[in-house]
């Protein structure tokens, strides 16, 4: 499957009173691996898609979240090792895509995923916020990275 990695380093503060990671911190997890692949170009793997939808001044094009799913499947507790985001595109629309994830759990002997998630994300003019068509150049920056969408148990 074609999918970008993000390594990231668990924090303490990230932990809820039963010493799980806290739900909350899912939603952060998520952000980050988006910056990560849309805006620094820094997963494991050399992606290309980032700089496509979003630009630098302040009247550019914005990513902007519209909807996002979290679904937890186990269990995850603070640990040294770091977890791993994989990121991919389960579908594009005319303005807009969808940005599906898998959260594997670093410090398992074997791969386990403890979250699925989906976010669709919609990219506006900066100035009106009105969404504006994806360009061709980041069409065909994310087909390589499009793959089958994530399949939740609910919805």
């Amino acid at each position: 499957m074609a999918r970008a990695h993000i390594d990231m380093e668990l924090r303490w503060g990230d932990q809820d009173r039963y010493g799980h990671v806290n739900n909350v911190a899912y939603a952060r997890y998520l952000e980050e691996a988006r910056v990560r692949v849309f805006g620094m170009g820094s997963a494991r793997e050399a992606t290309g898609m980032e700089g496509h939808f979003r630009d630098e001044d302040h009247g550019g094009s914005k990513m902007l979240v519209a909807n996002q799913q979290i679904e937890f499947l186990g269990v995850l507790e603070y640990a040294k090792q770091p977890i791993t985001v994989e990121l991919w595109i389960g579908r594009l629309g005319g303005s807009s895509l969808e940005v599906h994830y898998e959260v594997v759990d670093g410090s398992a002997a074997e791969r386990r995923v403890v979250a699925r998630a989906v976010t669709t994300m919609v990219i506006v003019d900066g100035e009106t916020l009105r969404p504006v068509r994806l360009s061709d150049e980041g069409r065909t920056a994310v087909e390589p990275w499009t793959d089958a969408p994530v399949r939740m148990r609910r919805g």
